[in-house]
Formats: structure tokens, sequence, C-alpha cells
């Protein structure tokens, strides 16, 4: 397995196998109906780094406590008069690329 060969350890976890490589969410204020939110399981995950705390932009290195496996949580928004919209992306990463992260 090279470096850049996602490790498959989260294929058979009952937290990571619920996650795709990568989730998206994006919420609209005033706008519930089309409000995408990140899959359930993601609330499982724990955060190892906060590169940006007490940010409104959250930047973290997660990881599952079952299986190990990394993930990259980011978080943006916009404020607009009308509403704000919030985005959250959750990015599955092999471990060498978790390890760029944890130096």
């Amino acid at each position: 397995m090279t470096n850049d060969t996602p490790q498959l350890r989260h294929a058979n976890c009952g937290t990571c196998g619920a996650l795709q490589d990568r989730e998206f969410g994006y919420q609209k204020y005033g706008w519930a109906e089309d409000d995408v939110h990140l899959a359930a399981a993601a609330a499982s995950l724990i955060v190892l780094k906060d590169f940006k705390p007490h940010s409104s932009r959250a930047l973290q290195l997660q990881q599952c406590p079952a299986c190990n496996t990394y993930y990259l949580y980011q978080t943006d928004y916009e404020y607009l008069v009308n509403g704000s919209e919030d985005e959250q992306t959750l990015t599955r990463l092999t471990d060498a690329q978790a390890a760029k992260y944890l130096e």
C-alpha cells in the first residue's frame, strides 16, 4: 500500500462505514427544507487537533474512535442580510495525509 492509497480499515467500521470519502452539509437560514446535514455518524468522531480554536470557521483533524480513520473537518459561512449560509465538509484522509496535520 502506498502513502497515497487510502486505508480500508473504515470499510467494516460501524461509524466510518456510514460515511462517504467526502461528506457535505449545507444550511441556509429560512430555507430548512433545502438543508443538507452531515451523516449522523460524523458526530461520533473525536477532535484530535483544532487548528482554529474560537474561530467561526472550523478546521479540525478528527478521528474515528472505533477504527482510527482520520478526517479533516472544515466549516465556512457567508453572512447575508436575508439569512446566512453555512457549509460543512468532512474529508477522509490517509494516514500519510493525516501525518502532515499531526506534525
